[in-house]
């Protein structure tokens, strides 16, 4: 992934080698959900405010997060599954 625009992040799910079989299935845990947990690996410039400026992002590329269970969208790259979503849907990092 190259870029993000705005107020996005993009982030790839942390799955534990051990929620992932040989295959490729992944395992859920008893709720039937996958852990909200992900590495940031893109940000926007932030939300443009009215004056024209942008607002500061606090996320910052390489922080591990805590992110809303229904958020973004799921892409794949290659390989591997990103979420672009809203910043304002990461909760905390770890």
């Amino acid at each position: 992934m190259k870029q993000v625009f705005g107020n996005r992040v993009a982030i790839e799910p942390i799955i534990d080698m051990e929620e992932k079989t040989a295959s490729g299935i992944i395992l859920t845990n008893k709720k039937g959900q996958k852990k909200l947990i992900g590495k940031v690996i893109a940000v926007g410039k932030g939300l443009m405010l009215q004056d024209g400026s942008r607002a500061e992002m606090d996320i910052k590329v390489g922080m591990t997060v805590i992110y809303k269970q229904y958020a973004g969208v799921s892409v794949m790259d290659n390989d591997r599954e990103i979420i672009v979503m809203d910043a304002g849907d990461i909760i905390a990092e770890v």
